[in-house]
């Protein structure tokens, strides 16, 4: 999800009809630069080398959505809204939940976040909380610092807290709803679901996240 205002022009982007290494092409109306889906930058026309600003969003079903914000409306595509359902991701390896910070991006597989759902980690100096929520397959990435405090958190009695304070939070939305930290809100990313076939060919340098095998003995 992207804003689509550059240099104080606002855009109109639509689907161009062509694809690059097998990705989607958008085209702005206004100038007929080619955009790239993944990279959110212009590849061709007057724009090239521009980017637009990559916002935080979330890739989630319906129902989990409305759930949690039954007044919000939406737009329903019918060519594609009947292909991308839960069963879209019946294979989870295919996918991955990635994030780009300057030249350095790390991507998670949702495979892994299977296995492990609730990941502290890093990016550069960017300290990362990623959590999994299976029944939905949705993936949410915040930045783990609260102030000039980095917390850490863990899974205790199927709640979410934070070491340092023992506060209790809300995995989907990134705010502590109780403890010493009550009411503040970690500052969402803005994550990108991706095939990870794609993921590696726009970003080949990107490290990946990998669940810990135990070794033999321990």
């Amino acid at each position: 999800m992207y804003a689509r205002t550059v240099d104080q022009r606002t855009l109109t982007l639509s689907v161009s009809g062509m694809l690059w290494n097998r990705s989607l092409v958008m085209i702005d109306r206004e100038t007929k630069s080619l955009w790239s889906h993944l990279l959110g930058r212009a590849m061709r026309g007057p724009l090239k080398g521009k980017d637009l600003q990559l916002l935080s969003g979330q890739m989630t079903d319906w129902k989990t959505w409305r759930e949690r914000h039954p007044g919000t409306t939406v737009m329903v595509l019918k060519r594609t809204s009947k292909a991308f359902n839960r069963e879209f991701y019946a294979n989870p390896q295919r996918f991955v939940i990635g994030l780009v910070d300057g030249v350095a991006a790390r991507a998670w597989p949702l495979d892994q976040l299977r296995k492990q759902p609730l990941v502290n980690d890093q990016l550069d100096d960017v300290p990362l909380l990623v959590w999994f929520e299976e029944e939905s397959s949705t993936a949410y990435l915040f930045d783990r610092r609260a102030g000039d405090r980095t917390l850490r958190f863990e899974r205790q009695d199927g709640k979410l807290i934070d070491r340092e304070t023992a506060s209790v939070w809300s995995a989907q939305h990134g705010r502590a709803i109780k403890g010493p930290l009550k009411n503040t809100q970690l500052e969402p990313l803005p994550g990108i679901v991706s095939f990870r076939k794609a993921w590696k060919v726009f970003h080949p340098k990107s490290t990946y996240f990998v669940v810990a095998t135990p070794q033999e003995g321990y």
